[in-house]
């Protein structure tokens, strides 16, 4: 008997059971700052592998996350580094044991174009993790914010 991954994990997301992989994000106005706090808890028996790039980093080398104006929807242009690089490789992920939490935070206004003033956003991020070698989808968002750009 075959069994579809991809359907048990919907079948247990539409069921309130919680995520293989669950990831939050809040984002803070701090200092001028729009400070993402990402929040991850592995709720699988088994060990999984999370780009460090969510996980650890404290800066971003690439746009990783979506961010619009939430009244335009328009998309706001990523100005922070873009490091040219192939697929990731095993040293590009953090593994977590089961029932492992992890948290980091980024500072998005050095990467973001926010606009002068208070303004209200959102931030998705589509990506993904692995478990057991493969490819599994990592997404959150949109996450609605309010940040005063300077």
């Amino acid at each position: 008997m075959k069994i579809n991954l991809a359907a048990l994990l919907a079948l247990g997301a539409l069921s309130g059971e919680p995520k293989v992989l669950d990831i939050r994000f809040s984002v803070q106005d701090v200092e001028g700052h729009a400070v993402l706090h990402i929040a991850l808890a592995n709720h699988m028996p088994q060990t999984v592998k999370v780009p460090r790039a969510i996980a650890t980093e404290e800066e971003m080398f690439g746009k990783l996350f979506e961010v619009r104006d939430a009244e335009t929807g328009q998309l706001l242009q990523y100005q922070g580094i873009m490091v040219k690089r192939g697929p990731l490789a095993e040293e590009d992920y953090l593994a977590m044991a089961p029932g492992a939490r992890r948290s980091n935070t980024i500072d998005l206004s050095r990467a973001y174009a926010f606009r002068q003033g208070r303004h209200a956003y959102t931030i998705s991020y589509t990506g993904h993790y692995l478990m057991e070698g493969k490819e599994m989808p990592l997404i959150e968002g949109p996450v609605s914010f309010v940040h005063t750009g300077r």
